[in-house]
């Protein structure tokens, strides 16, 4: 369904149906789904959802920063292609935010700090995965942040670890 051409009147119903799945489901299965299917709805209805980038960056923001780590990967990925095809720019305040959010001193290993990091590195990443061929004006600056990263403890091995 996701692959399928929406007529302009069910776009809204559809990014409001998105945004509960996305933003309000208990179930990360749901939000994982939703993530993905986003990515594919976007793609085939590029300029027909057009006017809704902001609504669609607002649900993968959130996403970004979930709990459960698969939701927060595929809404790196989904971040990455969506800035790469030029659905949604990179913006200064994006990139200050996951500056930001990648220096989140965690007090805990579960814990909402380590999300906030770990989504903050995984948007910075998105960023440097918008440009596979060139170098835009905000991937140096990226790197220069994720190499600070480099020598830290892998977060993601240690969540996973603690989640079982």
């Amino acid at each position: 369904m996701a692959v399928s051409y929406f007529k302009c009147e069910y776009i809204p119903l559809m990014i409001e149906q998105l945004t509960k799945v996305c933003c309000e489901s208990p179930k990360w299965h749901c939000r994982r789904s939703g993530i993905e299917f986003i990515q594919n709805f976007v793609f085939s209805n590029m300029f027909n959802v057009r006017p809704y980038a902001e609504q669609i960056h607002k649900i993968i923001f959130k996403c970004l920063f979930d709990d459960q780590i698969e939701v927060r990967i595929l809404s790196c990925e989904t971040l990455s292609g969506l800035y790469q095809c030029g659905f949604i720019e990179v913006t200064r305040e994006d990139f200050k935010y996951f500056q930001k959010m990648s220096k989140t001193k965690c007090s805990s290993q579960i814990s909402n700090e380590l999300s906030q990091r770990h989504g903050g590195i995984l948007g910075l990443c998105a960023i440097v995965l918008s440009s596979p061929y060139d170098i835009q004006k905000y991937v140096p600056n990226a790197l220069m942040i994720l190499c600070e990263h480099s020598n830290q403890p892998n977060i993601v091995q240690v969540e996973t670890f603690f989640c079982f």
